[in-house]
């Protein structure tokens, strides 16, 4: 299991602008559940949306089998069998820093303000944060955190954020996806 295929000692793939707001989709095909654990930011759930996991399996692994060209990667809302699912009572208007990815399912959470304490923590000398700062996120069970079912993310200053994958929704939130994809495979 991997996040976009991708192993955990790869260098990081996502660049995050300080400051900036953000949806994330962990897309989840398998049939088990996973607790997504994002380091340093808390986050709200936004929704959860059904998709038809084998088809989106299949497309996906089409699209690393050819090499990941942009053009042909499977696009998520040709997934979806039902329309996206309120946050769970305890999820709605909380913060967390875990989610409960669902099984079939594409989960999505939004962060309001990646920044992190640039200021002295405790009085201790050299204790801020420097840009550009390096975090991870993972799934919270031991044998797929074993398994390289975690990933690093950065936070670099305005402007240096590569733009990658991610589109803007009109609350200017940047969209990142696919967050997460599960797999028995890895590409290396």
């Amino acid at each position: 299991m991997t996040f976009n295929a991708v192993p955990f000692m790869e260098p990081s793939q996502d660049f995050i602008e300080a400051g900036s707001t953000e949806i994330w989709e962990y897309i989840n095909p398998n049939h088990d559940a996973h607790p997504m654990h994002v380091h340093l930011v808390n986050f709200q759930v936004l929704n959860r949306q059904p998709i038809d996991a084998a088809g989106y399996q299949a497309g996906y692994e089409k699209w690393l089998d050819g090499g990941r060209k942009p053009k042909d990667r499977p696009v998520l809302a040709n997934y979806f069998t039902g329309p996206p699912i309120p946050p769970d009572p305890d999820e709605a208007q909380s913060e967390k820093d875990t989610v409960k990815s669902c099984p079939e399912t594409v989960t999505r959470i939004i962060t309001r303000q990646f920044d992190p304490p640039m200021d002295m923590i405790a009085s201790i000398p050299g204790s801020g944060t420097e840009l550009p700062a390096t975090y991870v996120h993972h799934c919270h069970i031991l044998e797929h955190e074993d398994d390289d079912l975690m990933r690093p993310w950065t936070i670099v200053r305005r402007g240096e954020a590569d733009g990658g994958d991610s589109d803007s929704d009109s609350a200017g939130a940047r969209r990142r996806g696919p967050a997460l994809r599960t797999g028995g495979r890895r590409d290396q």
